[in-house]
């Protein structure tokens, strides 16, 4: 008797059929895990508008979102779920390094200063306190050539800076001798009012003005602390911007602001002191810039006559960033 099969009827999975359905589960889980870790992320960095201790997740609101894109996508694979989610998260973070370098070759021109306006080179550097390549840093400041550059944690040994660019930048100001700070402000043009602001309810402070010739322009370049202290920081920046307002004529502030554009803090500074951010490049870390954090905001009436631009290190930790405005002048 020949005997009957079956058609249709199950088989017993093999060893290889039930490895695929746990290696898809367990991608699907990963996926879903680095998922809900970005979306808590995201999360986390808007409640900093209600408890500022959580702002310091907004600093990282691009890698939480290129998180969720890329475990999102991954989602969707029919497999290799999580390698793939991976190598498109990393890819977006290398891609993010290489924007400022990118932008700083294609340096577009947005404007010609008008009848009414001086188109004004301007500059801030964090060379870093503990930066040894004085030299390098010195070099680097010459080749940008800004009219203006604030300068940010320079630190006993780059004091010999001022000197040897006297030529190139005969207004200056410095730190008294007596007063241990690490600002500067190196000019082109004449300063006048020129001071240095430290310990008060604000940030670290350099400031002067450039006169009549610049419609009365003043320029600040400031340092606020950083975490683990955003409350100082946020009573920093608040305590700049109520400054600021006193403020005749038109102004500038840049500088190392330890915020990201998504940060609360750099958004208090923008309404509160009535002042429009100009910059959005990432300058640190300087060997894999992932947060934008200097900066330069402008007041009404300024704008924009170039994209911003980043510059050599110098073995810094962050990058300078520079940019050429129009000022109104009357």
């Amino acid at each position: 008797m020949t005997e009957e099969i079956e058609l249709g009827a199950p088989t017993a999975p093999t060893a290889e059929t039930s490895h695929r359905k746990r290696r898809r589960r367990h991608g699907f889980l990963g996926c879903m895990l680095g998922l809900s870790f970005a979306l808590l992320g995201l999360a986390a960095g808007r409640l900093g508008n209600l408890w500022i201790a959580f702002d310091v997740f907004s600093q990282f609101t691009l890698q939480f979102l290129f998180a969720a894109t890329a475990f999102t996508i991954g989602l969707m694979m029919p497999r290799g779920k999580i390698l793939i989610a991976l190598v498109l998260f990393i890819g977006m973070t290398v891609g993010l390094s290489v924007w400022p370098y990118y932008a700083s070759q294609h340096v577009a021109v947005l404007a010609a200063p008008a009848t009414n306006e001086r188109a004004l080179r301007v500059a801030s550097f964090n060379t870093w306190y503990d930066n040894q390549n004085v030299d390098d840093v010195r070099a680097e400041i010459a080749r940008i050539d800004a009219d203006v550059v604030t300068l940010i944690e320079l630190g006993p040994n780059k004091q010999r800076i001022f000197d040897e660019l006297k030529g190139q930048y005969p207004y200056q100001v410095k730190c008294p001798n007596n007063i241990d700070c690490e600002l500067g402000m190196l000019s082109k043009f004449p300063l006048n009012n020129s001071d240095v602001e430290m310990g008060w309810a604000g940030p670290d402070f350099v400031s002067a003005n450039l006169g009549a010739d610049f419609g009365g322009l003043s320029i600040f370049g400031i340092h606020t602390t950083r975490f683990p202290h955003p409350r100082a920081q946020f009573n920093q920046i608040k305590a700049m911007a109520a400054k600021l307002e006193t403020v005749v004529g038109p102004h500038i502030v840049m500088g190392d602001m330890n915020a990201t554009p998504f940060s609360r803090i750099t958004r208090t500074l923008g309404t509160a002191a009535d002042m429009t951010r100009l910059t959005n490049l990432p300058t640190w870390p300087a060997q894999f810039p992932q947060v934008a954090i200097d900066h330069i905001f402008a007041s009404s009436g300024i704008a924009a006559l170039t994209s911003e631009s980043v510059g050599n290190n110098a073995n810094s930790d962050h990058f300078p960033v520079f940019m050429t405005l129009a000022i109104p002048v009357k």
